[in-house]
């Protein structure tokens, strides 16, 4: 497949760390990448992404969904590569995509390897993470979740097949422990947000034994034993994430109502 028949789309915000490795990785693929860099970006995300000759588009943050899928209307192409600016693919993808012959009833998948620190973690229910990676915008879009967005097919004529594509995605997500624990005091404050926005929370078993669970379920029922110090790290800021969670619905819930 030629490289003009891919579109990358890629969100960011202060992602200067991992986005050029991001970009040059997905350049051998496609001519055509479009960053979506939210316009409280402040460090250096734009410049670098200019200098490789990307277009950047800066946007009022309006969640992950509907931030990719307004990347994706603006792609030249139809099919779309869906990265995080700190994602990398391997060679081995690479290749794979220079040779698909992409079919409309297809969507593909590609397996990630996230890092804390220079540390992959192999366990911990984070590996193997079969995710999609590359879909056709006339036939699927991102939901209207605020966080844990996903795909959905929106041609009702098309009965879509999962495909593998062998390979690895290196996820850079965390720079090291500190950096996860301010993403995930992040991602806390995003769902208690749509949790409010839904007019929904979680139902009482989850608020008494959810943190807890999440810890038992990431060490143990997850392998995370197997990752060894990182492992029962992770476990804990699992832990402290469902927490926090439930911590920031009740407070902004009785905000709202008060």
């Amino acid at each position: 497949m030629s490289k003009t028949l891919y579109s990358a789309v890629i969100i960011a915000k202060n992602e200067e760390r991992t986005i050029a490795k991001c970009i040059k990785s997905l350049s051998q693929v496609t001519d055509d990448i479009v960053v979506v860099l939210d316009d409280r970006s402040t460090d250096l995300t734009e410049e670098i992404c200019t200098n490789l000759g990307v277009r950047v588009i800066s946007k009022t943050w309006e969640g992950f969904s509907k931030n990719k899928n307004y990347g994706a209307s603006i792609a030249k192409n139809d099919w779309i590569l869906c990265f995080d600016a700190d994602e990398v693919i391997d060679e081995v993808i690479i290749s794979h995509l220079r040779q698909l012959h992409a079919q409309d009833d297809t969507v593909y998948l590609m397996n990630i390897l996230t890092y804390i620190g220079d540390k992959a973690i192999k366990f911990s229910g984070w590996h193997p993470d079969w995710n999609i990676r590359l879909y056709n915008k006339k036939i699927m879009e991102w939901n209207d979740a605020f966080v844990h967005e996903k795909l959905i097919n929106i041609d009702r004529n098309v009965e879509l097949e999962p495909q593998r594509i062998n390979g690895l995605v290196h996820h850079y997500s965390f720079s090291d422990w500190g950096h996860m624990s301010s993403k995930y005091d992040y991602y806390a404050h995003m769902r208690s947000d749509e949790w409010i926005r839904r007019g929904h929370s979680p139902i009482g078993p989850k608020r008494w034994f959810g943190p807890g669970f999440r810890f038992f379920k990431t060490y143990f029922l997850r392998l995370g034993i197997l990752d060894g110090v990182h492992g029962f790290n992770l476990a804990r800021r699992e832990y402290i994430l469902r927490c926090n969670e439930l911590k920031y619905y009740k407070e902004k819930k009785t905000k709202k109502t008060t």
